[in-house]
């Protein structure tokens, strides 16, 4: 009978010392930091995309930033932008695409930080 109740207590203790961690973790959050344009250029990333926007989600939403996704892709890039589609959705999100990188596409990011270029291309040697 004690043996019981000692694993019951031990239980609610773990338990309290849980919600204690959970409601420190979220007390040590950074406050909101606003709203991010992401341009993310694929170039047929399709083994990498899921991991890479998952951390790019995560990282913002953790930040405690709203963001906006759009994908610099052509149509030959439709395996890529199917899997970043079905990631946004469950997201509750739905990315914008352009079909051509703008050419100022380097002086706009350098010159607002509201921007975060994702180029996935391989560089040219």
């Amino acid at each position: 009978m004690v043996a019981h109740l000692t694993m019951i207590l031990l239980i609610y203790f773990l338990a309290a010392m849980a919600v204690h961690a959970m409601h420190q973790r979220h007390l040590s959050r950074p406050e909101d930091e606003g709203f991010e344009q992401i341009l993310l250029i694929p170039s047929n990333q399709e083994q990498r995309i899921e991991g890479i926007v998952r951390a790019l989600c995560r990282d913002l939403l953790y930040r405690g930033k709203s963001f906006r996704l759009t994908v610099i892709a052509d149509r030959t890039e439709a395996e890529t932008i199917t899997i970043i589609e079905k990631l946004m959705r469950r997201q509750g999100m739905e990315p914008m695409y352009l079909s051509a990188v703008p050419a100022d596409i380097e002086q706009v990011v350098q010159n607002d930080d509201t921007f975060r270029l994702i180029d996935l291309r391989e560089s040219r040697r």
